[in-house]
C-alpha cells in the first residue's frame, strides 16, 4: 500500500517518467505478483480471510490497504498528503480507488461491501467509528484483531478470552452411557448448518467439554463466551457477541454462547438483549452452540433448526474417574476418599476441576510442602459453593448439638423417620427399585410448621449436622425481585449450587415464597403464580434436603404439600419439656446459686418457647456479670418477667 501511496503521489505531480516512479512501479508488480501467490495458498491468513467473508481480489485489496494505513507509521504521511485530514481517521473507498488506480468498473463492483449487512462491518472487521451512515466518502479503519490475524496471531480478542475463550479438549474426557449419547446428539446437531444446539443442564456438569469434543469429529475448535461474565447492559453483550462471530468467521471455528439463561429477567434491557442475541444467532454463518442451566428457554430465533440436548451429571463412576484426573499427581492418601467424593458430590468435570483447583490453593496457603488432604477438598468445593451461592444464600455454621434439644415423642420421631428417609435413600431407591416409581427427583422436602421459637431451624441445623451436608439459608430479601424473571433465575442459581455441593437449603419464613395461588385478576396475579409454579418443579427434581419453616402453614400453596417428604408440626412445650429446657439452657458451665427452681419458672412462664427461653437464660446471664456474682433465681425470675414483656404477655 505504501508503495501504491508513492505512484499515486507522483502521478499527483506529473511525475510519471522518473527513474524513481518506474522503481516504484516494478516493485509494487513484483510485490503483487507474491500477494497473488500467497492468496492461492488456503493456509494462508488473507487467503483464510477471503474464503470466510467470500472477498474478491480487488475487496481484499482494500481490506489490506485498510490494515496498512491502521499499522504502517510511514503511509500515513502519505495518506495525509493525497488524503488530507481524512486520512487521520481511516481510509475511504473513495480515497482507496484513486491510490489503487482502479477504473469506474472495478471500483463500483467493490461498493457492496459498504452494506451493514456485510460481514465486513456487521462483524466490525472494518469500523466506521464517527459515522452515521457509511458511503464512499466514509473514513474506515479495521479491528486490531483484524491486524493480529493478518500477522498470524491467533490469540482471541480480549473482550472473548475474558469472558470464555477457545476451548480446551481433553484427549481423554470421562463420560458415562447417558452422556455418551447426548454427546452424539450434540454432534448430529452441529452437522447441520443452520441449526441452534442448545445444552441443557447444570453449571460445571461439562456441556461445553462435550460440545468441543463433538467440534472436534469435524476437525473444528469451539469458542465460548459466558453471558455470565460479560456486563448486563446492551452495548457490552453487542460486542461481545460480534468479537466472537468475528473470531469464528476467522478461525472456521464454532461459536458456543453459554449461559442464556442469565438474558431471562433482570433490570436492565432484557428484551432487547434477548433480541440482539436471536439477530446474531439467526445471521451467523453456521451451527450455533449454546448452553442453559434452565430447560425450554424461548429465544426466539427464527429460520434456524433448535435442538435441545438434555446434559446430566455423570453418574458416579464417572466422577470418581474425573476425580483422580483432577488430582493427578496429588492422588497419593487420597486414593481411599476419591470413592466418597464421588458419591457425595454430584458435580461434572467443571465442577471437579474447579473444586481440585481450590483445595490446591488452600494446600498452598499452608505451605508449599504440604500434602492435599480431605479437608482441603472439602474447603475447595465448599468455596465453589459459596462463589454460585453468591449473596442469595448464607452458609451457617452448626454449633447446636441433639442433647441441646427437647422435643415431645411424637415430634422427635418424625424427625428421626425424616433422617432414615435421608440417610437410606440410595438403598431404597437404587436397590429396592423405588426410582422407577417416582415422577421426576428423589430429592427430600419437608415442612416445618408451629408457632415462633419452637426449634423449627435449630432441627433443620440439627439435620445438616447428623447428615454431614452444608446448611444454607436461603436470604429471601435478595431472592425475591420485582423483575419479571428475576426471582426463578436466583431460585435456579441456590438449587444447582446446591445439588451439586452437597447442601441443605433452608428456606426461613417459606410462606412468604410457596404463598397459594391466586385467581389471576392482574398482571402481578400472573407472575407471583408463575413463580410459585416454577419452585414447585424445582423442590420436585431437586436431587437435595430442603427444609421449609413457616409459623402459617394455612397459607402454604396445597400443590407443595404433596410434594413433602414429611410434615412435622412443633408445638410450644408442655410443662415437663419447658423444665427440662431451663435446665438444660443453664448447663454450660456458668456459676449458679443454689437452690434454682426450674418447676418454678416452667409454670409461671408457661407460655415461654425455646427461643423465649434461651433469650430470658442470656439476659440473666448478663444481669449476674455485671454485677460480679453468680446466676441466682432472682436473675432467672427478673429476665424472665422482660421476656414476657416483649412477648406482650402480662403476668
Amino acid at each position: 500500500m505504501r508503495l501504491a501511496a508513492q505512484l499515486a503521489l507522483a502521478r499527483s505531480e506529473g511525475d510519471l517518467r522518473g527513474d524513481a516512479s518506474e522503481a516504484v512501479r516494478l516493485e509494487l508488480q513484483a510485490l503483487d505478483a507474491t500477494l497473488a501467490s500467497r492468496a492461492a495458498d488456503s493456509d494462508q491468513p488473507e487467503a483464510r480471510l477471503a474464503d470466510a467473508l467470500a472477498l474478491t481480489s480487488d475487496e481484499l485489496a482494500f481490506v489490506w490497504a485498510v490494515v496498512a494505513r491502521a499499522s504502517d507509521p510511514l503511509l500515513l504521511a502519505l495518506l495525509q498528503v493525497l488524503c488530507g485530514t481524512d486520512a487521520r481517521r481511516g481510509l475511504s473507498l473513495a480515497h482507496y480507488a484513486t491510490i489503487a488506480g482502479l477504473d469506474a468498473e472495478r471500483a463500483d463492483a467493490i461498493t457492496n461491501i459498504l452494506s451493514p449487512s456485510h460481514p465486513l462491518l456487521r462483524y466490525q472487521f472494518l469500523l466506521a467509528p464517527d459515522a452515521v451512515a457509511i458511503d464512499v466518502c466514509t473514513p474506515l479503519t479495521t479491528s486490531p484483531r483484524m491486524c493480529a490475524f493478518l500477522r498470524g496471531e491467533t490469540e482471541p480478542d480480549e473482550v472473548i478470552n475474558a469472558a470464555g475463550g477457545r476451548l480446551w479438549v481433553p484427549h481423554d474426557a470421562q463420560l458415562d452411557e447417558v452422556q455418551q449419547h447426548s454427546r452424539h446428539r450434540i454432534g448430529l446437531g452441529l452437522g447441520w448448518l443452520e441449526s441452534v444446539v442448545i445444552v441443557e443442564g447444570p453449571t460445571g456438569s461439562g456441556r461445553r467439554t462435550a460440545v468441543a469434543l463433538a467440534a472436534k469429529t469435524f476437525g473444528r475448535d469451539v469458542v465460548s463466551v459466558d453471558l455470565a461474565r460479560i456486563a448486563p447492559h446492551y452495548g457490552a453483550l453487542e460486542s461481545a457477541l460480534t468479537a466472537l462471530i468475528r473470531e469464528c468467521m476467522l478461525t472456521s471455528a464454532i461459536p458456543l454462547i453459554a449461559g442464556v439463561n442469565e438474558l431471562t429477567g433482570g433490570e436492565s434491557e432484557p428484551a432487547e438483549r434477548q433480541r440482539l442475541l436471536a439477530r446474531v444467532i439467526e445471521s451467523a454463518p453456521g451451527p450455533v452452540a449454546l448452553t442453559s442451566n434452565v430447560a425450554g428457554i424461548d429465544l426466539k430465533v427464527r429460520g434456524r433448526r433448535i435442538i435441545r440436548v438434555p446434559w446430566p451429571v455423570p453418574e458416579t463412576g464417572a466422577r470418581r474417574a474425573l476425580w483422580v484426573d483432577a488430582l493427578a499427581d496429588d492422588l497419593g492418601g487420597l486414593e481411599s476418599h476419591v470413592d466418597e467424593l464421588a458419591l457425595r458430590y454430584r458435580m461434572g468435570a467443571g465442577g471437579i476441576r474447579d473444586g481440585a483447583a481450590s483445595a490446591r490453593a488452600i494446600r498452598d496457603a499452608r505451605g508449599s510442602h504440604a500434602v492435599l488432604g480431605p479437608q482441603d477438598l472439602q474447603e475447595g468445593i465448599r468455596n465453589n459453593i459459596a462463589e454460585h451461592m453468591g449473596e442469595l444464600a448464607q452458609r451457617t455454621e452448626v454449633k447446636q448439638r441433639w442433647e441441646d434439644l427437647v422435643l415431645p415423642p411424637d415430634t422427635h420421631e418424625d424427625v428421626k423417620n425424616l433422617i432414615a428417609r435421608v440417610r437410606f435413600a440410595h438403598q431404597v431407591y437404587e436397590k429396592w427399585g423405588f426410582k422407577q416409581k417416582m415422577p421426576r427427583g428423589i430429592g427430600v422436602a419437608a415442612l416445618f410448621s408451629g408457632p415462633p421459637g419452637t426449634g423449627k431451624t435449630m432441627v433443620a441445623s440439627l439435620l445438616a449436622r447428623e447428615l454431614d451436608l452444608e446448611l444454607y439459608q436461603v436470604d429471601l430479601s435478595r431472592v425475591v425481585s420485582k423483575w419479571v424473571g428475576e426471582t426463578e433465575k436466583h431460585l435456579a442459581r441456590i438449587f444447582e449450587a446446591a445439588d451439586s455441593g452437597h447442601a441443605l437449603l433452608l428456606f426461613d419464613e417459606a410462606d412468604s415464597l410457596f404463598a397459594k395461588r391466586t385467581e389471576v385478576k392482574s398482571a402481578v396475579d400472573r407472575y407471583a403464580n408463575l413463580e410459585v409454579n416454577y419452585l414447585l418443579q424445582r423442590i420436585e427434581s431437586f436431587g437435595g434436603v430442603t427444609i421449609l419453616t413457616t409459623n402459617l402453614d394455612s397459607s402454604i400453596d396445597p400443590a407443595l404439600r404433596r410434594r413433602l417428604a414429611a410434615h412435622i408440626t412443633f408445638q410450644a412445650p408442655e410443662h415437663a419439656e419447658s423444665v427440662k429446657l431451663w435446665e438444660r439452657m443453664l448447663s454450660t458451665g456458668a456459676p449458679r446459686s443454689h437452690p434454682l427452681s426450674y418447676e418454678a419458672l416452667a409454670k409461671t412462664y408457661s407460655a415461654m418457647a425455646g427461643a423465649n427461653i434461651r433469650n430470658a437464660v442470656l439476659a440473666a446471664a448478663f444481669m449476674a456479670a455485671s454485677e460480679g456474682v453468680s446466676i441466682s433465681q432472682m436473675h432467672l425470675e427478673r429476665a424472665a418477667r422482660g421476656e414476657y414483656r416483649a412477648m406482650g404477655r402480662a403476668l
